[in-house]
């Protein structure tokens, strides 16, 4: 099935009530994708009790379970229900060797991450390191209303040759607005949508998150 991840990132307006405005979009019903939601860390317990199967984190840290302040274990997560996390965002990057050693932790936990990358380089980086998912990103499309699938979609289509030669799978982001735009994803090869803003700052989320998931 392919995947469909939200990320509410912390916008303030989401931040005050973030249970009630997934609530409002978690009965969303898609025959395509499965549906999910990367939330801020602050909320990340509570969010996991109330949605699970739902929930994945916006960033991970290599550190286990111990002295490591304002770190999120994996570990942690786990224990919490939550068996995914968003990795390297653009507006969370790391450093290329953090990046692959949590890879590999996440391969022997059997964790979830999707890896976010800004272009070819990367996602043949990451993919090459055990990455599963990868999640390509421009990051001067993010926020804005040009789809990466309109203005890069050969970049998607090497991304998927790329991903699908080693057995990972390419989600794509940035300037998603449109249930075109997420036709053209999938027909271009990706494998799932990683969105912000065309959920978050739509008039209905509700009605955008139905929309763009093909229901």
């Amino acid at each position: 099935m392919l995947q469909f991840i939200t990320n509410l990132k912390v916008y303030d307006n989401i931040m005050k009530e973030p249970a009630q405005f997934i609530s409002n979009l978690a009965g969303v019903k898609s025959s395509k994708f499965q549906i999910s939601f990367a939330v801020p860390a602050i909320n990340l317990e509570n969010l996991a009790r109330l949605f699970p199967g739902k929930i994945k984190a916006q960033h991970v840290d290599l550190n286990p379970p111990g002295p490591y302040t304002g770190s999120i274990p994996m570990e942690a997560l786990l224990t919490y229900g939550i068996n995914g996390s968003l990795l390297n965002h653009s507006e969370k990057r790391i450093q290329s060797e953090t990046i692959t050693s949590i890879i590999k932790k996440a391969e022997s936990l059997n964790f979830e991450l999707v890896v976010c990358c800004e272009n070819l380089k990367e996602i043949k980086l990451y993919s090459s390191a055990g990455a599963k998912t990868i999640a390509y990103e421009p990051p001067e499309l993010i926020g804005g209303n040009i789809s990466v699938s309109t203005a890069k979609p050969e970049i998607i289509s090497e991304g998927v040759k790329i991903c699908e030669n080693v057995g990972a799978s390419l989600l794509v982001g940035a300037g998603v607005k449109t249930r075109a735009d997420v036709e053209l994803s999938i027909k271009l090869g990706a494998q799932g949508i990683l969105i912000a803003s065309g959920i978050t700052k739509a008039s209905d989320p509700k009605s955008a998150l139905n929309s763009l998931t093909l229901s």
